[in-house]
């Protein structure tokens, strides 16, 4: 199969403009019109038409790029990349994990009254006025237990603090 000069850059063009406006990179472009040549080097025999088959050839090219650019990952990780960036450390993570369990504990010392006055106020958000109706106490009364489960809470972890840092 010999090509003349001409008719070899006619081609070439005619193969870069339709990668390139596939892919828009011209330096994949020139690299998958290459690779199309190449290919079209490894037949043997006779082809009707060159210019046909060089289009097929970079058509199967760029839907074998495709597919590989599809399993990678956009960027590659850099090496000092970590997996539990922005996340606590295991230290940070166990801390957490005890004073929630205190705070846990601090809650089941309260009466019961005021634990559930407590839960419903400030984690649940519930009114005054519907923790009130609902527990058949007066909104006052809301406000003092609220007041007294927040102080405890402060004073439990006052406490915890200071023994951490004589420890």
């Amino acid at each position: 199969m010999s090509i003349e000069n001409a008719d070899y850059r006619q081609l070439r063009e005619d193969a870069y403009r339709l990668v390139y406006r596939q892919i828009r990179d011209h330096a994949a472009a020139e690299d998958v019109v290459q690779d199309s040549f190449l290919r079209l080097s490894r037949y043997q025999g006779t082809i009707g038409n060159l210019g046909a088959m060089v289009r097929v050839i970079a058509t199967n090219l760029m839907r074998d790029r495709a597919r590989i650019l599809g399993r990678r990952a956009e960027d590659p990780l850099p090496e000092t990349y970590e997996l539990a960036a922005g996340l606590p450390s295991a230290e940070e993570a166990l801390l957490h994990r005890e004073r929630v369990e205190m705070v846990e504990r601090i809650l089941q010392d309260m009466p019961p009254l005021r634990r559930e006055v407590f839960l419903r106020r400030r984690l649940r958000g519930e009114s005054a006025r519907d923790v009130a109706k609902a527990l058949e106490i007066t909104p006052a009364a809301v406000d003092t237990h609220v007041a007294r489960a927040v102080l405890a809470l402060h004073k439990a972890m006052a406490e915890i603090s200071r023994r951490e840092n004589a420890a």
